[in-house]
């Protein structure tokens, strides 16, 4: 098995992709930000992955391998989540403090809440009369918890 220690690119940077044999390894959302995991290719190869921490989190593309015509790049499976969009300020400050007592990982972007299904969560949406969605979504990077440290 091979140790990978470092990402060496996203794929989304290389122009000519269709040029090159593409191995991929299908890794879940919560994967992205652990350093060290043993991963299996489509290919049935075993990687080692050792990344520093200060180089997380991974991302969907990620390549871990390239010798010029073969690269190995990691995919983000596609998931089920909850996707909020606010009407308004007073609305997202609402939800914030609710999903705030959840304690779960989001993402907040372009205006809308995302986060992993959760009967738990859509039942406080649902007591609370607050509109969400469920949609299968393939993340970028992975959900985070709100970060309280003061570095």
């Amino acid at each position: 098995m091979e140790i990978i220690t470092k990402i060496i690119g996203n794929v989304d940077d290389i122009k000519d992709i269709e040029q090159h044999h593409v191995e991929t390894i299908f890794i879940e959302n919560d994967a992205l930000s652990k350093p060290i995991q043993r991963l299996k290719s489509d290919h049935g190869n075993e990687y080692g992955l050792r990344i520093d921490r200060k180089d997380l989190p991974l991302h969907d593309g990620d390549i871990i391998k390239n010798d010029g015509h073969n690269i190995v790049m990691l995919h983000t499976r596609s998931k089920e989540m909850i996707v909020i969009t606010p009407k308004d300020i007073d609305e997202m400050g609402r939800i914030a403090h609710l999903l705030g007592n959840t304690h779960k990982p989001v993402k907040v972007e372009n205006g809308k809440i995302i986060l992993d299904r959760d009967p738990v969560v859509e039942k406080i949406l649902g007591h609370n009369d607050i509109q969400y969605e469920l949609k299968e979504m393939t993340l970028s990077e992975p959900l985070k918890f709100a970060d309280l440290s003061y570095d």
